[in-house]
């Protein structure tokens, strides 16, 4: 091996001799083998830690996308004020009757696990119905229809009373942990408002306007176990392409700021596909 050998020439009195001194096989270092493993030992550590970082960005975003909307997300991450303008969107708001008694006779770990229960299930109806759940705050759940993702607003409206209707459902069959029964007040009202992200640390999605303020007088002055519309959303509910709803006319009620208003109960809804069930629904 010519790069592995040394090579000297001496001048003699008859010739010029060159010498060659070097290892057949070629020169190789004592550390070789241990520089290749350690390496390959370094390698595989900064893959691993690469990995991690990996595994450990996605679950912060999953995280992140699960707190807010894709849209909002991407605004903030590119230090944008998230603010938008929906001319029509429908907003539901509910209340656990009796909250505070119930509180009083439950340990707060119990409440705790009750509330989670019951959520975790609501959460799941909302997915199904392809409603967005915007808040729960103590015993109160809120979602909306038409917001974040737009939409019709008889669209957003109808997957807004399917979801509550659903979720009476589930409430009628919902027992805490010892066996109490749960019961709830439900609101909706349909008009314009504004979305958007407020804070900076741990920043929330909201909605703002006098629609949200409506829906959720809807829901003080409802009764128990029952869904309240207002008159706006009755009419949403009524242009539905997909479903005809039954819906029961309340008369007037008192809406602190806007005076007496038009309210309607949900009873309940048929698809329209299922001619059976469409030919009985009524709106009375």
């Amino acid at each position: 091996d010519e790069i592995n050998t040394e090579s000297v020439d001496i001048n003699t009195a008859n010739n010029v001799w060159n010498i060659k001194v070097g290892k057949s096989e070629g020169f190789v270092p004592c550390w070789k083998k241990k520089s290749i493993a350690a390496a390959f030992v370094g390698a595989f550590i900064v893959s691993f830690m690469l990995m991690i970082i990996c595994i450990e960005s996605q679950s912060h975003h999953d995280l992140l996308r699960d707190m807010l909307p894709p849209k909002a997300l991407r605004k903030i991450k590119n230090y944008k004020t998230c603010v938008e303008k929906y001319e029509i969107a429908t907003v539901f708001f509910s209340e656990i009757v009796g909250y505070t008694a119930m509180s009083a006779e439950m340990s707060a770990i119990q409440i705790m696990k009750t509330l989670n229960e019951f959520y975790t299930e609501l959460d799941k109806i909302a997915d199904k119905h392809k409603v967005y759940k915007i808040q729960t705050i103590g015993d109160g759940y809120m979602v909306t229809g038409g917001v974040p993702d737009r939409c019709s607003g008889h669209h957003g409206a109808t997957n807004v009373a399917l979801f509550a209707i659903e979720a009476m459902e589930f409430v009628e069959t919902f027992r805490t942990t010892d066996g109490a029964k749960v019961v709830i007040r439900a609101g909706i009202n349909s008009g314009p408002l504004v979305a958007g992200v407020v804070g900076t640390k741990r920043p929330q999605y909201t909605v703002f306007g006098d629609t949200v303020n409506v829906a959720a007088r809807m829901e003080t002055t409802s009764r128990d176990m029952r869904i309240q519309c207002s008159d706006a959303t009755c009419q949403l509910l009524r242009m539905s392409s997909s479903h005809l709803f039954f819906l029961e006319k309340r008369g007037t009620v008192a809406v602190k700021g806007k005076g007496d208003m038009n309210a309607w109960f949900i009873v309940g809804a048929a698809d329209i596909c299922n001619e059976n069930d469409a030919s009985t629904s009524l709106c009375v």
